[in-house]
């Protein structure tokens, strides 16, 4: 989930595009816009149409989701776990997403 109100788009795209293993032409083929295009939307400097967005983001496997959580807990909790990931390098956050899947897994069987 991305918190529209603390995060940038294109940083979301490109931290997910990374952590994917994707190039950016990988991701412009894919999502059939060009290089140049996805580069712009990634440094924020190009405000695409919600179709291009969803292109990317279906290519991705992101989900957006514009909920009002801010003051929640979990809203909270998303805002910084997003911080984090954001501000490390590439290698960080990719070893930071497999710990968080591991931890998910396991609290899925223990609540089982």
């Amino acid at each position: 989930m991305i918190n529209m109100e603390s995060t940038n788009l294109g940083d979301a795209i490109k931290l997910f595009r990374k952590v994917k293993g994707m190039t950016i032409k990988e991701l412009s083929e894919a999502a059939g816009i060009s290089e140049s295009h996805l580069k712009k939307v990634e440094t924020g400097n190009r405000q695409p149409g919600i179709r291009t967005y969803q292109k990317i983001v279906s290519v991705l496997g992101m989900e957006i989701v514009i909920q009002n959580e801010e003051n929640s807990v979990k809203g909270k909790c998303i805002a910084k776990a997003q911080e984090i990931l954001l501000n490390s390098t590439e290698k960080q956050a990719i070893f930071m997403t497999h710990i968080m899947e591991a931890i998910a897994e396991q609290i899925d069987t223990a609540f089982q």
